[in-house]
């Protein structure tokens, strides 16, 4: 078999961008290795028992070694000697998983008598967790996508010279400060990124959120703007106070601090977290807030006459998402699916209403959705997938 090829097909499926013409055109290439006729047949017998094809990756590698217990027994198995014969094994070992997954796909297809679709039909067993990546909108408005760029120079803008390093994105003066420039960083839904400003500052954005800020910080104000969550651990400047502008007249400003902040249009309220330091949260006509590490400022989207304070808050929960994990505990369904549909990019819609379950614990953000949504039917809630969209039933 074509290695190139081969690597070409199996980084398409991974994708979820092989056509069915090429899932055909892979099958014939495995079909050449030696045991695929084995491989079909035990693959067949696991398609009944699994009708609703949940792979995971622990029961490819024990079907392999079914395979491997079947193959010694078969006529196949008794070419060359055995030394060479397992060597030969070991080396197919890919093939084989790329065989269980494939034939899962061409069933999914089966299943979709009718239907045109271009794509492998997308279950959650495939739908696989969020990663590092963004894109930076330089100052003549282009853009660079972050998610597989190099180390390096990135631009050099007003004298500032912009580079990636070790995946955070930083700026480094080169010469005189000249005319001001402003840059932006976005993660779309399945992305989450880190970025060192201008003053050493460092920011942190969770997936669909954006900030805007300039290439070198001037005047006596630092002042950046951020739509979703992020996270800041503001370097210290008291001639320079660090402003975070929220929209519709709502700013944070610090003196120097580590806290969070939480503005995702889709959610019922602005929150303010602060860990360290000290932090006040003003909204034009509803007041300002001081808060103390620990406490967390909440505004309302909607008829909010002032600032709410919540004093004794669970930071942990509340940095669970750059920390690589989910926190549900207390939370609503609505709320847990809205972070499921940032970090997995999928969209999430109510057969029958919505559910009143609160959920609890926590789990690991680098998990497929398949094991997000097996430990949230622990609470008798159940799901259904078409696509990217996952359907909550009653």
């Amino acid at each position: 078999m074509d290695t190139t090829e081969q690597q070409q097909l199996m980084e398409k499926f991974l994708a979820g961008k092989m056509a069915l013409s090429e899932i055909k055109r892979f099958r014939e290439l495995l079909h050449r290795q030696e045991g695929a006729e084995q491989w079909e047949a035990l693959i067949a017998e696991k398609l009944k028992e699994n009708p609703e094809n949940n792979f995971a990756e622990e029961a490819i590698e024990q079907w392999y070694r079914e395979l491997q217990t079947r193959m010694a027994a078969s006529p196949v198995a008794e070419i060359g000697s055995g030394t060479a014969k397992v060597r030969r094994l070991r080396n197919w070992g890919w093939a084989a998983a790329a065989m269980v997954v494939l034939a899962g796909a061409v069933w999914l297809f089966s299943q979709q008598q009718g239907k045109d679709t271009p794509q492998v039909a997308t279950t959650p067993a495939e739908i696989q967790p969020g990663k590092e990546g963004a894109v930076l909108t330089l100052a003549d408005g282009s853009k660079v996508v972050l998610d597989s760029l190099g180390n390096g120079v990135i631009s050099t803008q007003n004298g500032t010279r912009v580079v990636l390093k070790d995946g955070l994105v930083a700026y480094e003066p080169q010469q005189k400060e000249g005319a001001v420039a402003y840059n932006s960083i976005a993660t779309p839904k399945g992305r989450q990124f880190s970025i060192l400003l201008p003053d050493g500052s460092r920011a942190w954005l969770n997936a669909e959120s954006c900030l805007r800020y300039p290439t070198a910080f001037s005047g006596n104000e630092r002042r950046v703007q951020v739509s979703g969550e992020v996270y800041f651990e503001v370097a210290h400047n008291a001639d320079m106070p660090f402003r975070v502008s929220i929209g519709a007249g709502t700013e944070v400003e610090v003196l120097g601090t580590s806290f969070n902040v939480n503005a995702y249009t889709n959610e019922k309220a602005i929150y303010t977290t602060l860990l360290e330091g000290k932090v006040k949260m003003k909204a034009v006509g509803k007041g300002e807030l001081l808060l103390r590490p620990g406490q967390q400022a909440r505004l309302p989207v909607s008829n909010a006459n002032s600032i709410a304070l919540e004093t004794e808050v669970d930071t942990d929960k509340v940095m669970a998402w750059k920390n690589g994990l989910f926190n549900f505990d207390g939370a609503g369904i609505e709320e847990v699916m809205r972070q499921l549909e940032r970090w997995y990019d999928i969209e999430v819609v109510y057969e029958k209403g919505i559910p009143d379950i609160i959920f609890g614990g926590k789990l690991r953000k680098d998990v497929s959705l398949s094991g997000v949504l097996k430990s949230l039917e622990e609470s008798e809630v159940h799901f259904r997938m078409e696509g990217r969209r996952l359907i909550v039933l009653p």
